[in-house]
């Protein structure tokens, strides 16, 4: 029975100590956090964000140590306000302003939710970037190709000889085209559809749909843009429609690298600095090289029967030797700072962008200021050729938006400038003035 007992009082000792040792190390991280801001460490908060609980953490970029918080109560504390430009309001900003506020936009997107952005009456109010731009703080031009060598990687390549092959056996055209947005800035639907009239385009998605994907791929392609399965899936094909969804400088999604994965030539339209990011020249066939959807088809008929004139778009692909020529390309690759690669959380987006914002916030350095080069999208937006000149079918829809956009972006420069708050009915009451009385410019 004694035996037992200090059996029993070892157990509970042990069990005291660790319980004692777990809250000791929970006091020290809780405290070490609070020294580290008062022991100068740069407070960073996020205005706009997609975390809606509670948001604390201590960012750690190499030599540099930030704390970053979702909690407004710290504006007076913070050195760095953060935005998220899917987030953003025409109201919700953190006014009056200090002069020591460093204000940088996150923003992956076309401008196709906030139209006010893209101007630089709104942008030049923040001091750092990070856009699809080449010229913002941290470019994210190339985030949707994971690595250089998924370029010429053969995991899904097929031969003109057994495309051929496939398009005969399981009946299928030569160009596919896989989307669910279906009223975009660039007509990509209206295009689409004028094209179909001159070659067979196999559509998948929930856009101009006349084949069904696999039960398998259904549910996931949009969530999983680079699967084996779907790519397997789509190699058969000779083309991919690669429109993208609005026409910026170096806006360039998945819908361009994807088929060039697959050994797919892509038929592009959007960034018109496209060729600046190609691994070779002549990489895709590119819709503002036809005057109309029936001369590119003429071209891609040509492309689809020629093995020799088909393959040298694929040069990235067949040139073992020299996959990517384009040097501007490698350059970026070997130095960019973030692509999209889910499967390591600490490569996330937002934390990179933390990070930079933590390098601005802890730096000496005078700050900047943004200007249209971080967005520039041409306006009023721009969008594949129709024939006989006809516009797409919601081309004056955007236009009319954009346009209320640049209205938006003076307000908002008004206000920000008057340094002092406002409500979402004083913004709404003023713009109703501007745009009745035509004071936007």
């Amino acid at each position: 029975m004694r035996l037992w007992r200090k059996r029993q009082l070892m157990i509970l000792t042990v069990c005291f100590l660790w319980l004692w040792s777990v809250a000791l190390i929970y006091w020290y991280v809780v405290n070490r956090e609070k020294d580290d801001i008062r022991d100068g460490v740069p407070l960073l908060l996020w205005w706009t964000n997609d975390v809606t609980w509670p948001y604390n953490e201590l960012r750690r970029c190499g030599a540099r140590t930030c704390h970053v918080t979702n909690n407004h109560k710290k504006l007076k504390e913070a050195r760095g306000i953060l935005f998220y430009g899917s987030n953003l309001k025409t109201f919700d900003y953190p006014l009056p302003r200090q002069r020591n506020h460093q204000w940088g936009l996150l923003h992956e997107e076309s401008p196709r939710n906030v139209p006010f952005v893209p101007y630089t009456e709104f942008l030049q109010h923040f001091n750092y970037t990070s856009t699809f731009s080449r010229h913002s703080n941290l470019p994210l031009t190339t985030q949707y190709l994971p690595y250089a060598s998924d370029l010429s990687s053969m995991d899904f390549f097929r031969s003109f000889e057994d495309k051929q092959v496939l398009q005969f056996n399981d009946q299928i055209g030569s160009v596919v085209f896989l989307q669910t947005d279906c009223n975009t800035m660039s007509g990509r639907e209206d295009y689409v559809q004028e094209l179909m009239q001159y070659i067979q385009v196999d559509s998948y998605g929930g856009c101009l749909h006349n084949r069904d994907l696999p039960a398998s791929l259904q549910n996931d392609y949009l969530n999983n843009l680079y699967s084996d399965e779907l790519m397997r899936f789509l190699s058969p094909y000779k083309f991919m429609i690669a429109i993208e969804n609005g026409v910026c400088e170096d806006y360039i999604t998945e819908k361009y690298w994807r088929p060039l994965i697959a050994g797919i030539i892509p038929i592009y339209f959007g960034s018109p600095s496209i060729r600046d990011w190609e691994p070779h020249l002549n990489s895709a066939v590119y819709v503002s090289d036809f005057a109309n959807a029936s001369a590119l088809a003429a071209h891609l008929h040509f492309l689809a029967e020629n093995a020799t004139a088909y393959d040298t778009y694929r040069s990235h692909k067949l040139n073992r030797a020299n996959p990517i020529a384009n040097s501007m390309l490698l350059q970026h690759l070997l130095t960019r700072r973030y692509h999209a690669e889910p499967q390591k959380a600490e490569l996330s987006l937002f934390h990179k962008f933390e990070c930079l914002m933590c390098e601005y916030a802890s730096s000496t350095l005078q700050s900047q200021s943004a200007n249209e080069k971080h967005y520039s999208c041409p306006l009023p937006p721009a969008y594949a050729p129709l024939q006989q000149q006809k516009k797409p079918k919601y081309a004056s829809d955007w236009r009319s938006m954009m346009n209320v956009g640049r209205c938006q972006a003076q307000l908002l420069d008004k206000f920000i400038r008057a340094n002092r708050s406002f409500t979402s009915a004083d913004f709404q009451k003023e713009l109703k003035r501007m745009v009745q009385q035509e004071l936007c410019d």
